[in-house]
């Protein structure tokens, strides 16, 4: 069911002391840089949106456009928590 939704990944500080470097995988191995301000992480994770679910993948929407161009991306089931 979509709604708000928490991914894993790496969070790193960014260019200003407002910013981290969220890193994820998506699910076709690729990595995605997403720089997002502080209030978007919470215990190390993403805040974004769910859009649709597909065979063990999930569609969300980034807070922020992610370094690659994109603002939504498919990322592993189990990258995805509530």
């Amino acid at each position: 069911m979509p709604g708000t939704v928490r991914l894993r990944g790496r969070v790193e500080d960014g260019l200003v002391p407002a910013e981290k470097i969220f890193t994820v995988e998506n699910a076709d191995g690729v990595t995605e840089e997403i720089p997002v301000s502080t209030g978007s992480i919470s215990d190390d994770r993403l805040i974004a949106s769910e859009i649709a679910q597909d065979e063990g993948n999930v569609l969300v929407e980034l807070p922020r456009e992610s370094t690659s161009g994109r603002w939504r991306i498919w990322v592993k089931a189990s990258e995805v928590g509530t």
